[in-house]
């Protein structure tokens, strides 16, 4: 069975692409750095596993770097499930429910004063189904944080690791919303 290499050529490609030098890469994969300069400049028949190993964990490096230059603008969801204080509690399950949505902002006047999460309502809905009449600004949370467009990936995961969303803003106006579910979207992808 014949083994397939990657082009050697892509290997040099990669290294410079992310900057790496092959004094680093030969100690972090414990191959010379002349049996890495020999392979780039395809002057030996290397060994399978030099080539297999230099190959993936360039990849590895390239895919991680891809992932860090990603920023909120690539992976926000442009439609924002929102509503106004003056709705009631009703209102606010309807539209989660329509939208399958775990959490929606509360925007009066273009303005974030305030947020609505699904655990919170069924905790309070379950007590009390009365609370269904009155005005989500009684029961509201936190407003989401505001971020700008061109917030990196992971900046916006630690504001997720304390708040159920954020809000992706241009100037003054809101342009998308993040949640963790947008964030698992990219990183499988």
């Amino acid at each position: 069975m014949e083994k397939i290499f990657p082009d050697l050529k892509e290997i040099k490609e990669l290294r410079k692409k992310l900057n790496i030098s092959q004094l680093e890469l030969a100690k972090t994969l414990n191959i010379s750095q002349s049996t890495i300069s020999r392979i780039e400049s395809e002057t030996i028949d290397p060994p399978y596993s030099h080539v297999k190993k230099l190959f993936e964990f360039l990849k590895s490096k390239e895919m991680e770097k891809k992932r860090s230059e990603k920023i909120a603008e690539n992976i926000m969801t442009r439609e924002i499930i929102s509503i106004s204080s003056n709705s009631t509690i009703k209102d606010a399950i309807n539209l989660m429910s329509e939208h399958n949505v775990s959490q929606i902002p509360i925007i009066d006047n273009e303005k974030n004063i305030g947020s609505l999460t699904a655990k919170k309502l069924q905790k309070h809905i379950t007590d009390n189904q009365n609370l269904l009449k009155i005005k989500v600004n009684n029961l509201k949370e936190l407003p989401f944080p505001e971020i700008e467009k061109n917030w990196s990936l992971k900046d916006i995961s630690k504001l997720l690791t304390n708040y159920s969303a954020v809000l992706v803003k241009e100037y003054d106006k809101y342009i998308g919303i993040i949640t963790d579910a947008d964030l698992f979207k990219d990183t499988t992808k």
